[in-house]
């Protein structure tokens, strides 16, 4: 049977569509995966940093988590995840929840060592938490992992000493100053460390004040006067740190007594 040319040319862009249609869904559904192959970091982030109670940092937890069912070997979720875990474990009153937290915190970003021993921010977080375990664990656990501490905020720096503001830096200036001398402590590491994490992270806060802290406690009173005023300054910013304010009270204290030393000189 014959047709006409209309409807033969009908019949076949029917024929031709058959034909392509299930490579339009193909493409289709290529394109949607296209568009999913990369987690929303920027919104973990927002809401990691606009967060201000461990309610409003688990809705962060719980996007990352989900995002972690489609991207389970992605470094950069894990150790947003971990970053997670120290924040709510630092927020935590109840001692037995807070030993557990960090404890996560501390499995999570071993987990993304494995997967990249290069992970800086992973490394991080692992010697932050092993910290933080230790010291809820007592001074035994902290006198054992001493090394590890040292060793992995190291590498760190090695790798890439901006991450988290100069955090290896900064921990391990801190670190320095208040372990004993006869344990390692030393002042002019603790100096070198924070002052390399100023001129690192200009701008974040925490760096000016254990800086200032330790000048202060050399009686570098016009160096820890400065310090602690730049501190004070970049601390109006900050809304979403639970210890800032005892640490402003710490620093204004500090700026109080170095009036008083320097006056009666």
């Amino acid at each position: 049977m014959q047709f006409p040319a209309k409807f033969k040319s009908s019949e076949s862009k029917l024929l031709l569509f058959n034909k392509i249609h299930p490579f339009l869904i193909l493409s289709v559904f290529s394109l949607f995966l296209l568009g999913m192959t990369h987690p929303p970091l920027k919104k973990i982030d927002a809401i990691y940093f606009n967060a201000n109670s461990i309610e409003e940092f688990k809705q962060s937890e719980a996007l990352i988590l989900n995002s972690l069912n489609n991207f389970p070997n992605r470094t950069d979720l894990i150790w947003r995840l971990a970053r997670n875990h120290f924040r709510i474990g630092k927020r935590t009153v109840d001692k037995k929840q807070k030993l557990s937290i960090f404890e996560n915190c501390l499995n999570t970003a071993k987990k993304g060592i494995q997967i990249s021993n290069n992970s800086a921010e992973n490394i991080y977080y692992m010697g932050l938490c092993l910290g933080n375990v230790s010291l809820q664990r007592g001074i035994f656990s902290s006198l054992s992992n001493r090394g590890t501490l040292e060793t992995s905020m190291q590498r760190v720096i090695e790798i890439d000493p901006a991450v988290e503001n100069a955090g290896p830096h900064r921990f391990l200036g801190v670190y320095y100053h208040v372990l004993p001398f006869f344990l390692g402590g030393d002042s002019e590491k603790s100096i070198h460390h924070l002052e390399s994490a100023v001129t690192l992270a200009p701008n974040f806060y925490e760096n000016y004040f254990y800086l200032g802290k330790v000048y202060f406690d050399r009686g570098q009173y016009s160096k820890a006067s400065k310090t602690l005023k730049r501190y004070l300054q970049l601390a109006k910013t900050i809304k979403n740190d639970s210890e800032l304010p005892k640490q402003v009270d710490e620093a204004q204290d500090m700026l109080t007594q170095i009036r008083t030393y320097l006056s009666t000189e």
